[in-house]
């Protein structure tokens, strides 16, 4: 299974437990899509991507499609464990570059509060 970005936190990372709410991708990728036990239920993985995309920022619209689409093909491979992870980790690949673009607006809002912070204390 691919790996998480490194620009996010850990999965054991205690950063989680607050960002689940604002960042439910990120926290379904890390907490449940990276566990081999999870049962990958495609369909339900298919909609609550789609969910999400309608109120998504429309550059991120085709990573949402591309990861719709390769979830598609991945509940096709099922029952051919050869093909299985690979299909799995093209799901992944547009999850994670969604989570990286989303980890660096988190970011670039952080420092714009700081800065907004530090000017109102001048």
């Amino acid at each position: 299974m691919k790996d998480l970005p490194p620009a996010l936190p850990s999965a054991d990372s205690r950063k989680w437990h607050g960002r689940r709410w604002w960042d439910q991708l990120g926290y379904l990728r890390v907490r449940s899509s990276a566990n081999p036990h999870w049962s990958r239920d495609t369909p339900w993985l298919i909609a609550w991507l789609r969910r999400e995309r309608s109120i998504a920022v429309p550059a991120d619209h085709s990573l949402y499609d591309r990861a719709i689409t390769a979830a598609q093909n991945y509940a096709r491979t099922q029952g051919r464990p050869a093909e299985t992870e690979t299909a799995w980790d093209r799901v992944l690949e547009p999850v994670d570059e969604l989570l990286t673009r989303r980890q660096a607006r988190h970011l670039a809002a952080v420092r714009r509060a700081q800065a907004e912070q530090g000017n109102a204390g001048s």
